[in-house]
């Protein structure tokens, strides 16, 4: 199986996401983890498993924690959040909504951002 980060660079390439306006016109997928003692989204395409971003982050940070998993769409005024991931046998919760709009807002989102790479990594 190829790398995760190199699958996610080549799934990119569809993916309608607007760093200026933060604004994603198609639904995204997000996991919520426990790292360094904090709630942190790790956001990605739609195509990607779940369980696999959280495979990939637990091989890489041992110690993260899983919290919740889902979808969503939109940007920080109008902004959907739900679903269930049926990989990870985890449901979205209401307070995920509060983290994704601090998480679109961030001035950095590189480093959790999945859906930001391109073939040179994280714009």
């Amino acid at each position: 199986m190829k790398n995760l980060l190199e699958s996610l660079k080549q799934k990119n390439a569809g993916l309608r996401v607007s760093r200026s306006e933060k604004l994603v016109t198609e639904a995204c997928k997000y996991i919520v983890v426990i790292w360094n003692c904090k709630e942190q989204v790790i956001a990605f395409p739609h195509q990607v498993q779940h369980a696999d971003v959280f495979q990939y982050t637990k091989r890489e940070a041992p110690h993260v924690a899983l919290v919740s998993a889902g979808f969503f769409m939109g940007d920080t005024t109008a902004l959907w959040v739900g679903g269930r991931s049926e990989s990870l046998d985890l449901d979205s919760r209401p307070e995920d909504t509060d983290l994704l709009k601090s998480f679109l807002t961030s001035p950095d989102r590189s480093l959790w951002d999945l859906t930001l790479l391109t073939a040179g990594g994280a714009q």
